[in-house]
């Protein structure tokens, strides 16, 4: 797979860059090895697995050697990141997943080799995660939502705006987007506004261009996001994959 699946509240990418340094970021990991064990270390303790749930702000790294791994970041306020907690880290730091899952993704990963929006939903489906949030939302969360996707980029005045737009307070938008969408504002926008940068640099454009448009302050600024958010920066990043396939 050379695609990535982007959605508002996590990613799943097909791993292809060298063995990172040890990391730790805000997003929740779920990695599956798809032809064999890989190597995990977790807050210095190495394990063999071909399956791991790894919460945010944990130290780690993998060790892949030529193992194709299938990886999943998960926005860390999420509905489907508590999801997470609920049904595989349970308050731990890291939970090897059991060998019968991972040798249902790996046969998902067969099944849905060319499509990466499948391919997530299979995967989620397997592991019992409800990537199901309601589309029906309140009409005034559809207008922000449309004008999130519509902007050129996301700046200091986005939230004023949003909020502007459909006569509500900062605090009332941020409480029905969070109940409604299932992760918060805030972090929708980060989430978008990478989307958005990424999509750029996609279409050609360079980095300096692409991180000012989508409202970054600068091409370090928008690599730090990355590297905070997914534990690398742009650069390695962006070897990972061809988005593709993005929402």
């Amino acid at each position: 797979m050379k695609e990535a699946f982007w959605s508002f509240d996590h990613l799943l990418i097909s791993k292809s860059y060298n063995n990172p340094l040890p990391h730790r970021h805000f997003a929740k990991h779920l990695i599956f090895g798809v032809n064999g064990y890989f190597e995990c270390v977790v807050e210095g303790a190495s394990v063999y697995c071909n399956g791991v749930c790894i919460d945010s702000n944990i130290e780690h790294t993998v060790n892949h050697d030529g193992c194709e791994l299938l990886v999943f970041l998960f926005e860390g306020t999420s509905n489907l990141a508590a999801e997470l907690d609920e049904k595989f880290l349970k308050g731990k730091a890291f939970c090897l997943i059991h060998e019968e899952l991972s040798l249902k993704v790996s046969e998902q990963r067969k099944n849905n080799y060319d499509d990466s929006r499948k391919l997530d939903e299979a995967i989620l489906s397997a592991c019992n995660i409800k990537n199901d949030v309601s589309p029906k939302y309140d009409d005034r969360i559809y207008q922000i939502l449309e004008g999130i996707y519509k902007m050129e980029g996301i700046y200091e005045n986005t939230i004023g705006m949003l909020c502007d737009s459909v006569c509500l307070s900062r605090s009332r938008v941020s409480h029905l987007f969070k109940k409604q969408v299932g992760v918060s504002l805030s972090s929708y926008l980060v989430f978008e506004k990478m989307r958005k940068a990424f999509t750029y640099i996609a279409a050609g454009e360079n980095i300096t261009t692409a991180s000012a448009r989508a409202g970054f302050s600068s091409p370090s600024h928008f690599s730090n996001v990355c590297k905070k958010m997914f534990g690398l920066p742009f650069t390695d990043f962006i070897k990972t994959t061809v988005l593709k396939e993005i929402i």
